[in-house]
């Protein structure tokens, strides 16, 4: 009896330990743009446009009743733009990051949006640090966004603001190939 035990213990370990294999984003289909001598992105980092076609963009709401973005398979395109700079040598929280989301509806071909209509593209302002109190996602309320889009590229331009913490980007002005 103590035997089967001692063989039982570490089949339900291994049933116990299996992971999650689902992902929520769409891999196959996202456009990649590393933006190098950049006029909006700050000299001290680097800035990247990630494009997911064939998404949408969901806002979640943990337990703590903090707001974080899902990207999932759709019929739209999300749009992530990432400012990062590294942290000194040697830190282990030294990095800063901060990001912006946004969806655009399929057929979009122009697109003008401004304060509380931000909202109908999900506009969402992340800082990514070791800052507490500062750290996390806002909904974008205040700002402009204005949108060109066609077969072969994506040219958008968001000027924004948010109350909530200090930000280093305000404004976004790219051209984006969707080739």
């Amino acid at each position: 009896m103590i035997k089967v035990f001692y063989f039982i213990i570490p089949i339900l370990m291994i049933n116990g330990c299996k992971t999650s294999t689902a992902t929520s984003t769409t891999k196959s289909e996202k456009q990649m743009t590393q933006l190098e001598n950049d006029a909006n992105c700050p000299e001290d980092g680097t800035c990247t446009v990630v494009v997911h076609q064939n998404s949408n963009l969901r806002i979640e709401e943990d337990e703590t009743g903090s707001i974080y973005p899902q990207i999932r398979k759709g019929e739209n395109m999300v749009v992530e733009y990432y400012f990062i700079r590294k942290g000194p040598p040697g830190t282990a929280d030294g990095n800063y990051s901060e990001s912006i989301h946004f969806e655009i509806p399929s057929d979009t071909k122009n697109l003008r949006k401004e304060n509380n209509s931000l909202s109908d593209v999900k506009v969402l302002f992340g800082k990514h640090c070791f800052c507490p109190g500062e750290a996390g996602y806002h909904q974008i309320k205040e700002g402009k966004l204005s949108l060109t889009k066609d077969q072969n590229s994506i040219t958008f331009d968001l000027a924004f603001s948010q109350n909530k913490t200090s930000q280093e980007i305000s404004r976004i002005k790219e051209t984006v190939s969707l080739k």
